[in-house]
This record gives structure tokens, sequence and C-alpha cells, in this order.
């Protein structure tokens, strides 16, 4: 499935945000792969062929109001803007409901440290 297909489905305001969250993920993971998880309703970037969460570095997951930006290793990222939400043992998402409401550079330099974190 493409992810033109899978997004198709979700009204244009959450399709908006997917794309630019994703045109963002590829401004810093240009050599990611990108892989559309049917079955978890989401869009995985990672490292190569493998769908195994050691292998993926973020995911955009769109809901019925907002849309998740997931990151796998997100719990070893320093966040000094408090963007990221969840309690479990790696895994956290910044939630994003308005493209008005975020800011870029914010979530560029996540993105960053995310692919550091996996990559080195």
């Amino acid at each position: 499935m493409t992810v033109e297909d899978f997004l198709k489905t979700y009204n244009q305001q959450l399709q908006d945000i997917c794309y630019h969250l994703r045109n963002l993920v590829k401004q810093i993971m240009p050599e990611a792969e990108e892989i559309v998880f049917e079955g978890w309703k989401n869009i995985g970037y990672g490292t190569g062929e493998s769908r195994a969460d050691k292998d993926l570095i973020c995911y955009i997951a769109p809901f019925k109001d907002s849309v998740n930006l997931g990151l796998y290793r997100g719990a070893n990222l320093q966040d000094n803007k408090n963007l990221m939400r969840g309690t479990g043992k790696l895994l956290r998402y910044i939630k994003v409901e308005d493209l008005n409401k975020i800011n870029d550079n914010d979530l560029l330099e996540i993105l960053k440290l995310a692919k550091r974190e996996r990559l080195g």
C-alpha cells in the first residue's frame, strides 16, 4: 500500500499534517525506509527493510482529530521544550492537532536527535 492510498481515508486537515510531518522526516532522514503499516495504521521510518521496532526511528500515525509523530526511542532523547508525551519504557510521541501550532524547527531538532540516537 502506498502512503497516498493509506492517507486518502483521512480528512484533508489530517492528510495535510501527515504530509507536512513526512516532509520534515524526509529532510532529516532522506535515506530512511518508508513503510506503511496497515495493521498499526501508521507510516514507519527506519534504517532498512526490517520491520522490527529495533530498526525503526519514528512513525506518523493519524487519528480522528490529530496526528502523532512517534519516536521509538523518545524516552532517550532530550526534550527541552517538553513536546513529547507518553510513559512507555522507550516510546514517546508528539501530538499534532494543527499545523499552525507547531514549530518546524523544534520538530526537526527532535528528529535529528532521534536519528543520531539510532544510528550513532
